[in-house]
């Protein structure tokens, strides 16, 4: 389950990425590890607080 959601994120970085960066540029390796990095937060942060919005609107 972990490999899946690591392997989505990943995905998703290098289609951001190439939508700003060639993909023959030497730097884009580093620009979609900055990138997955930024994604990971984004998720951490949904997994930490939706829930709580959905339990604060159900009261």
């Amino acid at each position: 389950m972990v490999r899946i959601v690591a392997q989505a994120i990943l995905s998703a970085a290098g289609v951001i990425v190439a939508f700003f960066v060639s993909e023959n540029d030497i730097g884009y390796p580093i620009y979609q590890m900055i990138v997955s990095l930024l994604l990971i937060v984004v998720a951490a942060l949904l997994v930490w607080y939706v829930p709580r919005l959905i339990r604060r609107n159900n009261i």
